[in-house]
């Protein structure tokens, strides 16, 4: 759920509905559950929502896999309650995602754009591609909706804009469709490749940047994979960020205006 947030966007609006339909909500357990179901421990849904938004531990991956893939299991749980519990565990996925849009392209109406997040999460839920999948779930799905919601934006930009002068530069839809990076993206992998070249990251180090900064992989999705919490990834991505720009100030070959498309 998004933390101390006074946005009153539709994405919050939707927030705030589904937490009050589901706040008292009992986990419906059969009696014959088996001891290793993975959602014996759960008193209420909002408490399966709170495992998966926890920042868990090492093994906390594989755990928060097999509570993602009961949801997603049609056979499971009934079809608007299983929308519901995954719209409210991607809620910051989402939010993050239609406020990055919203900053690229302008003007693009904010409530259009969560409308059109939602419906393309909500669309992902059930395709054959994330049907096979079994590691790595939220991960996927935020990937994939991002891309999906930038490729919807770049459409949409192009065709309410009305005159030329008027007209912003894009992403090229070509690129965004082939799962590439964005031109931006590009420049900061360029940027992050010279880094590396120069000993001033190192592999893992990189590929953290990419996937907090570039990719858009929230801090929580993050912790259980890197094996700490998420105010940790946090911490140490700052760190990061503040050692290269100490480094690209020193350097008279390095441009540091880079490093500011990270904000």
């Amino acid at each position: 759920m998004i933390a101390g947030s006074s946005c009153d966007c539709l994405v919050c609006r939707l927030e705030k509905s589904l937490l009050a339909e589901l706040r008292d909500a009992e986990v419906d357990h059969p009696a014959d559950q088996v001891s290793d179901d993975p959602l014996t421990g759960f008193p209420t849904y909002l408490d399966i929502v709170r495992h998966l938004h926890a920042p868990g531990d090492a093994s906390g991956s594989s755990s928060s896999d097999a509570v993602l893939a009961i949801l997603l299991n049609p056979n499971t749980l009934p079809r608007l309650l299983r929308q519901q519990l995954l719209l409210l565990v991607f809620v910051p996925t989402i939010h993050r995602t239609a406020s990055q849009i919203t900053a690229t392209f302008p003007s693009l109406a904010r409530d259009d754009v969560s409308q059109q997040v939602v419906s393309a999460f909500l669309e992902f839920l059930q395709s054959t591609e994330l049907r096979g999948r079994r590691s790595h779930l939220a991960f996927t799905i935020a990937r994939k909706l991002r891309r999906s919601a930038f490729r919807w934006a770049i459409r949409e930009s192009r065709s309410t804009t009305s005159h030329e002068s008027e007209r912003r530069p894009v992403p090229s839809a070509d690129v965004v469709a082939s799962e590439g990076p964005l031109p931006a993206e590009a420049q900061l992998h360029k940027f992050l490749d010279s880094c590396q070249e120069r000993g001033w990251l190192t592999r893992e180090e990189r590929h953290l940047l990419v996937e907090f900064k570039i990719e858009g992989v929230s801090s929580i999705e993050l912790a259980p994979r890197n094996g700490h919490s998420a105010v940790a990834v946090q911490r140490r991505v700052q760190r990061l960020l503040d050692r290269l720009r100490r480094l690209a100030h020193k350097s008279r070959r390095e441009v540091p205006e880079q490093l500011r498309l990270f904000t």
